[in-house]
């Protein structure tokens, strides 16, 4: 797949007092679709899947019934013994026990190795792929060549992952740090420049050497690649994980059980497949007075610019891949300057990027582009609003509203996060999302408790993060002048 990109522009208040400032902010949506045209076969992909091989990983997923009923088997065969397991007090099953329990309960790791074969089954030849595994120490499960010349044996080594039958013990703790610097390592030695290079984390637990971590990141994130995480289970720390894929400008996914798994990696398989162009950068900057105040992403997921860089009064910031399955809409906030009536350009946008291309050579592409505000005092022009604009900024308060109080959970600020979500839940029953309220009421309710269970939290997070995926306005675009 070529091509370039299309980009669009609607401002939240298509018209501007002249005589007076607005008494709000201005918002402007940028709209970038890849204008593609199929080839003969999609771009190869280069991926390196890093998966959590600690001990919760390999935990049973049990109801209350069901553990209660295991724990009086094991204990009246004395096969119960008791450990750690991500710096936290576990019950180990053993014996009999276990065996049984192998074929009548799920694992983490169970449903993990199960999603990955499958997606492994529907890779084509021309991709390359490679699954590292990680707990206190890091181990290749299998690496690209071994894909490419033995990909049964490749499946056979994941069905040791499962089972804990790998040739070295590789601990039950969480550190990741090593594990990302062996799978930049990897991607590296087979980066593609007319396909797509990804890393894909999957973890359930909360990471030991998160500042390690992130200077491995950092180096991912400078060399150019992005990575996607994906949570499993409950206990895992998402902010964490967000937060990995944010600052690469990968992507985040949430699943629960082994459809979800399987169904979020086709998922993100059918967005790297569609992806038209690499590494697209963003510059703002207003004119004439005018301010750009913050930008942001609201689609395909909502998410901060953890990074905005400013030189000569432009605002820049990187966007990452554009797939036409999963088009990018971002959000520039404006204050307007006071302007004579008349239709005047108040801010310049300046995109820049790599277009796939069935050559070994990039293809750079760029768009520069003006937005412009009619400036009148036309009271029925005032009145005016772009609903889908003002839709998409009220969602997009709902997510940092849900992130304030997850930061403060965290910090044990139980009043702030109950402030913050409360504020959040507002907010979605004026915007219809009922179903996602109500579920936040309930997270609001058991907040007074230091001990509830977060993964209801984590819950909402994921489906916050996409509320501009879902805003059923069809509001059209209008075109923005070229420069």
């Amino acid at each position: 797949m070529n091509g370039s990109l299309k980009v669009s522009t609607s401002l939240s208040r298509p018209a501007i007092p002249s005589s007076r400032y607005l008494d709000d902010a201005l918002y402007a949506l940028l709209e970038i679709q890849p204008e593609a045209t199929l080839s003969d076969s999609r771009p190869p992909l280069n991926l390196v899947l890093v998966v959590d091989s600690s001990a919760s990983m390999h935990h049973f997923q049990l109801s209350d019934e069901e553990r209660e009923y295991w724990m009086g088997v094991a204990i009246s065969r004395d096969e119960l013994e008791r450990g750690e397991a991500d710096e936290a007090d576990a019950m180990y099953w053993t014996g009999q026990t276990l065996s049984e329990m192998h074929t009548l309960a799920n694992t983490p790791m169970a449903q993990v190795t199960e999603a990955i074969k499958n997606l492994l089954l529907t890779l084509r030849p021309i991709d390359q792929v490679a699954v590292i595994s990680f707990a206190d120490r890091t181990h290749t499960v299998f690496n690209q060549q071994d894909w490419a010349n033995f990909p049964d044996g490749c499946l056979t080594q994941m069905d040791a992952l499962q089972e804990r039958r790998l040739p070295v013990d590789i601990g039950s703790g969480t550190f990741m740090a090593d594990a990302l610097r062996q799978a930049l390592t990897a991607i590296s030695q087979n980066s593609l420049t007319h396909g797509i290079n990804r890393l894909i984390v999957i973890s359930d637990g909360i990471v030991q050497d998160q500042d390690a971590t992130l200077e491995a990141i950092s180096q991912i994130e400078a060399d150019g690649y992005a990575i996607t995480t994906l949570g499993v289970s409950d206990e895992f720390d998402e902010e964490f994980l967000t937060k990995v894929a944010d600052n690469s400008r990968g992507e985040y996914y949430y699943a629960a059980s082994i459809n979800e798994i399987t169904q979020r990696l086709s998922q993100e398989l059918t967005t790297l497949e569609a992806t038209a162009v690499t590494n697209l950068y963003l510059a703002v900057r207003g004119l004439d007075g005018a301010v750009v105040q913050d930008i942001f992403l609201v689609r395909p997921a909502m998410t901060m610019f953890d990074e905005v860089h400013t030189e000569d009064g432009w605002l820049r910031a990187r966007v990452g891949d554009v797939s036409s399955a999963a088009p990018v809409g971002v959000m520039v906030q404006i204050a307007p300057p006071l302007l004579p009536a008349g239709e005047r350009a108040i801010v310049e946008t300046l995109l820049t990027w790599n277009m796939l291309d069935q050559t070994d050579a990039a293809v750079p592409g760029n768009d520069r582009s003006l937005i412009t505000a009619n400036f009148t005092d036309d009271p029925d022009a005032l009145a005016e609003t772009h609903a889908e604009v003002q839709d998409l900024v009220d969602r997009y308060a709902v997510y940092k509203y849900e992130r304030e109080a997850q930061r403060a959970q965290d910090k044990g600020d139980f009043d702030t996060a109950r402030e913050k979500l409360g504020a959040a839940t507002r907010q979605l029953h004026q915007l219809g999302e009922t179903a996602l309220a109500e579920e936040m009421e309930g997270q609001l309710a058991e907040l007074g408790d230091a001990a509830s269970n977060p993964s209801r939290v984590k819950r909402i997070k994921a489906t916050t993060r996409r509320l501009g995926s879902i805003s059923l306005s069809e509001a059209p675009m209008a075109e923005t002048p070229s420069a």
